[in-house]
């Protein structure tokens, strides 16, 4: 009897079974389409189709918050690529010596804190560039940062199921935007025939 048994067990002992099919779901992500058996493939199919929705969720949902606050399109892209460079705020300023030894900081020579003002007027400069507004600069940036911490616990959850950075990179930055308003059916399987030997029936699965 198989009560409590999810799905097909691809005939092997679970450690090898879960390695087996990540390697799969890997190489269909990274390929865009693999060759296997037809159980196999149908094994990985419906976990590959949640990880793409996960992916796909994930980023259309920093994308509607950061739209909630800026509704042009053009700036909302900038806004992001600038609040990916790192922590930025127009209320930062260069802390005194005598501030960075409270928090045990080591002091900043005149060349060092002279460097840290270029760095915060510049980034100032270029956020200012797309919202001359400050209050909405601000606003805009938070929302940025927000929306990217939304899309980084998505990242999180398909890490943990398919632990590659490159698959996962791959996934938000190519499939998701690919994907986006389309509800589900991201695979396809092709019956390719008997494979010589054991007569196993071949299928190739591929991203739709």
């Amino acid at each position: 009897m198989r009560h409590r048994i999810a799905g097909n067990r691809m005939n092997m002992p679970e450690p090898r079974r879960r390695s087996a099919r990540r390697n799969l779901m890997a190489g269909l992500i990274r390929y865009d389409r693999i060759q296997t058996t037809e159980a196999r493939a149908r094994a990985i199919r419906g976990e590959a189709e949640k990880l793409i929705s996960v992916a796909v969720k994930g980023r259309e949902d920093a994308r509607k918050h950061l739209a909630s606050v800026v509704s042009d399109e053009e700036q909302a892209t900038k806004v992001l690529e600038f609040a990916r460079k790192g922590r930025f705020s127009l209320k930062h300023s260069v802390a005194s010596n005598e501030e960075r030894a409270k928090v045990q900081k080591a002091p900043l020579t005149d060349k060092g804190r002279k460097f840290q003002e270029d760095k915060l007027k510049a980034r100032r400069e270029e956020l200012l560039a797309i919202f001359p507004n400050e209050n909405e600069a601000e606003k805009a940036l938070q929302a940025a940062y927000h929306s990217m911490v939304i899309e980084l616990h998505a990242r999180r959850l398909i890490l943990s199921a398919l632990p590659d950075e490159l698959v996962v990179k791959k996934l938000f930055e190519e499939l998701a935007p690919r994907y986006l308003g389309r509800p589900g059916g991201y695979t396809r399987i092709t019956k390719l025939g008997r494979r010589k030997g054991d007569a196993a029936e071949i299928a190739q699965i591929a991203l739709v």
